[in-house]
């Protein structure tokens, strides 16, 4: 059975006068805690791109942690069901502490000036769901739906702060937008606290419940990936939590966007279709593809420069290389059982190489099959951002010959269902 309204508490409709109280309580944050968030999303950002290899990879151990603003009692479980962290990432710890602690004020202020509004805010418009591995286009088709007049988004500035994005929407996101540059150095790709982004890493900052907690305990890999992306072995108070943070990041978007229908995009949901029909059972699916031969090296070069950013304990490499080839196959595996539960009127796929090749063509297609309203209003501001990439080339990489033998061995099953070839065959 659908839902079509967030649980929650409070009351209220004193925002307006809490934003000008915490605006001026802002300044009491210390100085460089704006710039440890901004920085936080920045390098999220930056790595997924240079996953593609655009741009330098560089592997390092940061101070600044993408997922900070969680509640400290997601904090303090996590650190139990881990034993604490070694002594090399006390002083990260001791800084993610110190930023949960100084936002726990914020969230209890949202919860009591909007707690009742969210609770109250219809989905009246079905989501879209992106589904899609990670490093399959998912992100550029995030991104082109967007911006559609008629859409709205988990933005990048509510996933960084969702617990409380509503009362931090005016004077916390522009201290935040102060210390995000507008271009990134290394491929000068565009920065926004307004772009779209993941709603997992809005679930990571807010419950225990994600799969995306692995970058910080990567030895909890296989255990996460089983509960939070196979979502098995939940307790029945951990799935309706579960559902309530889900509720809750929709109904908080929908309230941002106006009530505008919510593109969602999230790797992880590839394997949880049977939950989001519960949820949205009236949602909209698009299922992007991509060649495995050339995800494959682009999602192992993507952890290794988000493990050792994020990591809060100490893992061997080879041994998740073997986790996350693992993980594809039991995703899209699960992927390919689930997607007969879709109703055809409410399902398409794309390959990202088509989509890439003609944009315009593969979208116009989409809406018509999905029957979304208004292609005509969504395409000139869709072809004005395609304009914006038009100057942007992506590095070509030639395959190692490894690469192929590992996808021929270990993801075979998903190239001959799309009939894909490595990239040097095929042209």
């Amino acid at each position: 059975m659908g839902l079509s309204t967030c649980a929650g508490t409070g009351s209220g409709e004193i925002s307006s006068a809490v934003d000008h109280y915490l605006g001026s309580a802002a300044l009491a944050l210390p100085i460089h805690y704006p710039r440890h968030l901004a920085r936080s999303l920045y390098s999220w950002a930056s790595t997924e791109r240079a996953a593609d290899g655009e741009g330098q990879l560089k592997q390092r151990t940061s101070l600044q942690h993408m997922f900070s603003t969680a509640p400290l009692g997601t904090w303090v479980r996590l650190l139990s069901e881990n034993r604490g962290v070694s002594r090399p990432y006390w002083g990260k710890m001791a800084i993610i502490l110190m930023v949960s602690a100084l936002t726990t004020p914020l969230r209890l202020v949202e919860r009591v000036c909007y707690g009742h509004r969210v609770a109250k805010t219809p989905i009246d418009k079905p989501p879209l769901i992106i589904l899609g591995y990670g490093r399959s286009g998912t992100t550029h088709l995030h991104n082109l739906l967007a911006h559609d007049p008629n859409h709205g988004s988990v933005t990048t500035f509510q996933a960084l702060a969702p617990t409380f994005s509503l009362i931090g929407r005016g004077w916390l996101k522009r201290l935040l937008a102060k210390n995000v540059p507008s271009k990134r150095p290394m491929d000068n790709v565009a920065v926004s606290l307004d772009l779209p982004q993941e709603e997992e890493i809005a679930f990571a900052n807010t419950t225990h419940l994600s799969y995306l907690h692995h970058l910080s305990f990567p030895k909890q890999t296989k255990a996460y990936f089983e509960k939070y992306v196979m979502m098995r072995g939940l307790t029945d108070e951990e799935l309706t939590a579960w559902d309530r943070v889900c509720l809750d990041t929709v109904c908080k978007a929908t309230l941002h966007a106006n009530g505008r229908r919510i593109v969602l995009k999230n790797p992880i949901n590839l394997a949880r279709i049977p939950h989001l029909l519960r949820l949205f059972p009236k949602a909209k699916f698009i299922h992007i593809m991509r060649n495995p031969y050339v995800v494959y090296p682009s999602i192992m070069r993507m952890y290794r420069a988000l493990l050792p950013s994020y990591q809060l304990d100490t893992f061997a490499w080879e041994e998740m290389e073997n986790l996350f080839e693992r993980n594809y196959v039991l995703m899209m595996q699960q992927y390919m059982q689930d997607r007969v539960l879709l109703p055809k009127e409410n399902f398409a796929e794309v390959r990202f190489e088509a989509l890439e090749q003609d944009p315009i063509s593969e979208l116009e297609r989409l809406y018509t099959e999905l029957a979304l309203p208004d292609w005509e209003r969504a395409k000139k501001p869709i072809e004005d951002y395609l304009q914006t990439l038009s100057g942007y080339r992506k590095n070509r990489h030639q395959l190692d010959s490894s690469i192929i033998e590992r996808v021929n061995q270990k993801w075979r099953f998903a190239v001959d269902a799309w009939n894909y070839q490595p990239p040097d065959a095929s042209g």
